[in-house]
């Protein structure tokens, strides 16, 4: 009768210790989620006036074309300037 008892008792605690392992995981699953930021949140962010500016004239375009200069940054070039970075072989983007 005690060997019963003894076995009922084991059952119990493993039991009690699954259930206490299962909420710590879950509390410790909801910091996880909270440290998620979510990327879809504010929408497109447009420009105001819709014109960027020319890296080579400085001048305000509404279409830019991008190119990789010889230090490998980014310039973006408008219609004007075109044919000055193709003169210089920059890569197009």
């Amino acid at each position: 009768m005690t060997m019963l008892w003894l076995i009922l008792a084991v059952i119990v605690i493993a039991g009690a210790i699954l259930v206490i392992y299962q909420i710590v995981a879950k509390k410790k699953n909801k910091k996880e989620t909270n440290k998620v930021i979510n990327v879809s949140f504010g929408g497109k962010k447009t420009l105001k006036g819709g014109k960027q500016v020319c890296s080579f004239c400085r001048k305000k375009a509404n279409k830019l074309s991008f190119y990789s200069d010889e230090q490998g940054k980014v310039v973006g070039v408008c219609q004007v300037c075109k044919p000055h970075a193709e003169r210089r072989a920059l890569m197009r983007i």
